[in-house]
């Protein structure tokens, strides 16, 4: 064996059982992004039944999967409060929530995550920020994100997007 083989060999020896190690990393992936999905589904078709005033906007990323940013679905409807202004007419403006989902075993929002999605949330002057989090036969619930301590409250369907 060359010199160089060996040194190669030095500083990279072979792993072990390397292709079922990629395919348990592979495994792993392909189900999260499977509850993640299902998590998704399931936010939307919940916050449906309430009201059917509100509308839902996913942002998939490339083959249907999660994207990047931390706001995953939109939940917007068209505002029924008299604006303030003489030009603007009810159902001219809009209400908005930012939701982050969360399924199976994803931790809580961290820290940074709930700064960057109340800069979000003042940057569109939207309601709220809601966590979906969803684990199978363990539980599901929609929680509403206080600003003034950053303690995630659950609220119900109802609360959030009755009429």
């Amino acid at each position: 064996m060359s010199a160089e083989l060996e040194a190669v060999n030095l500083v990279a020896p072979k792993v072990p059982n390397q292709k079922l190690h990629l395919e348990k990393w592979q495994a792993a992936a392909a189900k999260a992004g499977a509850t993640w999905k299902m998590a998704n589904t399931l936010a939307k078709a919940l916050a449906q039944r309430t009201s059917k005033r509100w509308q839902f906007v996913d942002f998939l990323g490339p083959k249907g999967r999660e994207s990047a940013g931390v706001v995953d679905i939109l939940a917007i409807r068209k505002a029924s409060s008299v604006p303030d202004g003489p030009l603007l007419k009810r159902y001219d403006l809009f209400d908005i929530y930012l939701i982050q989902v969360k399924g199976g075993s994803a931790r809580m929002p961290s820290m940074a995550e709930m700064l960057r999605l109340r800069d979000v949330q003042n940057e569109y002057n939207a309601k709220g920020i809601i966590l979906f989090q969803w684990q199978t036969n363990v539980k599901s619930g929609f929680y509403l994100l206080n600003l003034e301590n950053f303690v995630w409250e659950q609220k119900s369907t109802a609360s959030l997007f009755g009429t």
